[in-house]
């Protein structure tokens, strides 16, 4: 129950990702799938195209994590503005989440889906708190929010969605008290060498602002929460 795949899904044709979806959850009892934040033929997650397959989401309580990559084929914000591999790295896995973000949080699918779990990974953590800020001071101010929500979305992200965040990143303890520890995950990002492995949960245990249990819930429970597990 600790050790489960998770499944890439074929989101160029909806029905073929929500078969896909559903062979994973009742035949090999995967218990999530792995979307880019890209949009898939230029439609973004929020698209009415895809209200199906949220739907099959919330009926087989499958969690939905989000991961930025570095083919080619999708569009990708800055590379046609960068060369250099770094930059596009640094931009592309941060921004496209942060474009993902909007989609499903501004753009209503939390709101219309309240049981979806959906996960911002391997794109750091730090840019969450001011993304939510921003998103709910339109919300709040009349003038801008066109977005029809019933909740801010800063209140959708703490019920629907959780975040990754590397074990070195400065802003963790901030982020944990601004988010709730129980919203954060970390990974060991095996076997890229940009990765920390070994050690990542001693990086995460041997910092010293962090009470024992902010650390178990980003070591543990915000896992378990995103995957469904007791």
């Amino acid at each position: 129950d600790r050790l489960f795949g998770v499944a890439m899904l074929p989101m160029q044709s909806i029905p073929l990702a929500i078969d896909e979806m559903r062979f994973a959850r009742k035949e090999l009892g995967m218990r999530g799938g792995f979307l880019r934040p890209n949009p898939y033929n230029n439609r973004m997650l929020h698209h009415p195209d895809y209200t199906p397959f949220w739907k099959e989401v919330e009926e087989l309580d499958f969690s939905i994590g989000l991961h930025e990559g570095a083919s080619g084929g999708m569009p990708q914000v800055g590379v046609d503005r960068f060369q250099n591999r770094g930059a596009r790295h640094i931009i592309s896995h941060t921004m496209e989440m942060m474009l993902a973000a909007m989609s499903v949080i501004w753009e209503g699918v939390c709101d219309r889906h309240p049981k979806v779990r959906i996960g911002f990974l391997e794109s750091g953590g730090g840019w969450i708190a001011p993304w939510l800020d921003r998103m709910d001071r339109h919300f709040d101010d009349q003038g801008f929010n066109d977005s029809g929500l019933t909740m801010r979305p800063s209140e959708l992200f703490r019920r629907n969605c959780w975040i990754s965040f590397e074990p070195v990143e400065g802003s963790l303890s901030v982020l944990a008290d601004y988010i709730g520890p129980h919203k954060i995950l970390w990974a060991t990002d095996y076997p890229h060498p940009d990765g920390f492995f070994p050690g990542a949960p001693k990086l995460i245990a041997d910092r010293p602002e962090l009470s024992a249990e902010t650390k178990r819930q980003i070591l543990a429970g915000g896992a378990k929460g995103f995957y469904g597990l007791s």
